[in-house]
This record gives C-alpha cells, sequence and structure tokens, in this order.
C-alpha cells in the first residue's frame, strides 16, 4: 500500500534522528513543567466568590504575593522557550521541510519562542497591576478600565501577534500530521494544543479549587506535555 511505502521512506530519517528528536522532545517536556509551575503560581487560588474571568484574576491578585507574582513569571519566562524544543521536535520529523507547510510551522516555533515567555511575563504584570489597583481603592466594576488604560497599548498587540503564531503552530501541525507529512499516525492530529486548551479550561471549571484553576491556567504547558509524551510514546514503539 501507499502508505506502507511511505513508511519505508520515513522511518529510516526517523531512526537516524531518533536521539535528536527524543532529546528535543525531553527538553519540551522538561520546559513545560517549568512552565506550570508558573501557571499553577500565577492562577492556582480559590476561586469561590470570582464573577468570570476578570473576578478569577482580581481575587488571584489579592490573595497572592508580589514575590510570588515574581515567581510565576520566572518560571513561565524560563520554561516557555525550553518547551519550543518538543515543538521542533515535529519539524525534525517532516519528510519535507522545503515544503511551505514546514517553513511556516517552523517559523511558528521561532514566534512562539519569541513571544510566549513575553506573554506570560505580560500576564504576571496584568496581576501585579490589578494588586496595585486594589490597594488604592479600584473596584471589580472599573478594574478593566483602569488596566487597559495602563497596559492596553502593549497588552492587545503583544496578544495578537502572540496569537497569529500560535494559530499558524496549531493549523500546520495539525495539516502535518493529518496529511501524513511526519512518521505519526494520522488520526494523532486530534491531539493538538488548541484541543488541550479547551479540553483543560473545561476541566478546569470542575471547581474553584486552587488545584483545578491552576489546571486551568495551565492548558498550553500541560497539553503540551501531554502531546510530548504521546509523541515520544508512538515514536517508541515505532522505532
Amino acid at each position: 500500500a501507499a502508505s506502507d511505502v511511505y513508511k519505508r521512506q520515513v522511518f529510516p530519517m526517523v531512526n537516524e534522528n531518533y536521539f535528536k528528536v527524543k532529546k528535543l522532545l525531553l527538553y519540551g517536556m522538561i520546559g513545560a513543567v517549568l512552565t506550570m509551575i508558573g501557571d499553577f503560581l500565577l492562577l492556582g487560588v480559590d476561586s469561590n466568590g470570582a464573577i468570570g474571568a476578570l473576578g478569577q484574576y482580581i481575587l488571584a491578585a489579592e490573595k497572592i504575593s508580589y514575590t510570588r507574582i515574581g515567581l510565576a513569571g520566572s518560571f513561565g519566562f524560563a520554561g516557555i522557550p525550553i518547551t519550543a524544543f518538543g515543538f521542533y521536535a515535529l519539524y525534525e520529523l517532516m519528510q519535507d521541510k522545503a515544503s511551505v507547510l514546514a517553513w511556516v510551522y517552523k517559523t511558528s516555533v521561532y514566534g512562539y519562542v519569541a513571544f510566549g515567555g513575553a506573554i506570560h511575563i505580560i500576564c504576571c504584570y496584568l496581576v501585579t497591576g490589578m494588586k496595585k489597583a486594589l490597594e488604592t481603592g479600584t473596584g471589580q466594576e472599573s478594574m478593566l478600565t483602569v488596566i487597559l488604560a495602563e497596559q492596553g497599548g502593549y497588552l492587545i498587540p503583544c496578544f495578537i501577534i502572540f496569537m497569529a503564531f500560535y494559530l499558524a503552530n496549531v493549523v500546520t501541525m495539525i495539516l502535518s500530521i493529518a496529511k501524513g507529512k511526519t512518521p505519526l499516525p494520522r488520526w494523532m492530529w486530534l491531539i493538538n494544543p488548541f484541543a488541550f486548551k479547551i479540553l483543560l479550561n473545561l476541566v478546569g471549571k470542575m471547581s474553584t479549587s486552587a488545584f483545578w484553576n491552576g489546571i486551568a491556567c495551565s492548558n498550553m504547558s500541560l497539553g503540551a506535555l501531554i502531546i510530548f509524551l504521546v509523541w515520544m510514546l508512538i515514536l517508541l514503539r515505532r522505532r
């Protein structure tokens, strides 16, 4: 069958690069764990009584210390670029690295490195701004206006740029796997960052406890960790 011919053509490349890909995935897992720690430190608080996502951020700002916010930012800023190694492993598995699809995917990983840590720091500074606003008597009803006036000039553009790279990463990852451009089974396009973003956010709604809020906040880092683990297991079985 055509698929068998394809596998015979691709798997020698996979075996030659096996240790490189394995190392990239291991680095990615380490980065994901570091980022998860940052996520849990930032929003892993009991949100009982919070109204909506904004209310959850405000409650977190009220409960956590500036030191904890700083640690959250440090873990995420260090972890996100390291996590990108795991995503780069998929590029190394692609059969045709000269294709437009591969180029866009690789570029999206570079964008993840360039803007991912910055976005995490911005989220931490967002909580810092809310904490300062609470200390001066700002209420929830005017919090969004105050924060946007102070941080909107860089928060919104940075978020838009990061989301462009993030969506490019997700779309090209799905297409690469679904079209059989990698040794991974085609059905594995279902295991992608956007799917875990939705799933883990929904799981986080199960409770207002600190643990489940941490799970929801770590939707990208925990999702990446699961993806890398699954990729590793598949490659170990097929080597």
